[in-house]
């Protein structure tokens, strides 16, 4: 399923999935983008699930140097193995995997994408 709408809104079927997430982790965003986004994530509902949101940019930082994912790790006292990350780049699986996160390829358009990763098309198949 695609969570945005034309519009750019989330769809009703995601913000049920997200919420129901939410009742039971706590939910970072780790994303390559600039500090623009998040009034874009405001306007459409997205910015409050996130406990909090990570932007590259901010940092000066990529997600595939690694060094990235140090900032979440260090704030929330991750350990290996207690956190899932989800991406649809299986490159950034393989960082985010020697940082210590268990990871899920998203593969959202149904493409059968082999992986050595748990390949998964929708928030609901976590």
């Amino acid at each position: 399923a695609t969570a945005f709408t034309p519009t750019g809104a989330l769809s009703s079927d995601t913000v049920i999935k997200i919420e129901n997430l939410k009742k039971k982790y706590k939910l970072l965003m780790i994303t390559d983008n600039w500090p623009c986004v998040i009034p874009y994530m405001k306007d459409n509902k997205l910015y409050d699930f996130f406990d909090k949101i990570y932007i590259s940019s901010v940092y000066h930082e990529l997600k595939r140097d690694g060094l990235f994912f140090e900032h979440s790790i260090s704030d929330y006292n991750i350990k290996p193995g207690e956190a899932l990350y989800i991406d649809d780049n299986e490159s950034l699986l393989d960082v985010a995997t020697t940082k210590g996160f268990d990871c899920m390829l998203m593969d959202r358009y149904k493409n059968n994408v082999n992986s050595k990763y748990k390949v998964i098309n929708d928030l609901s198949d976590i």
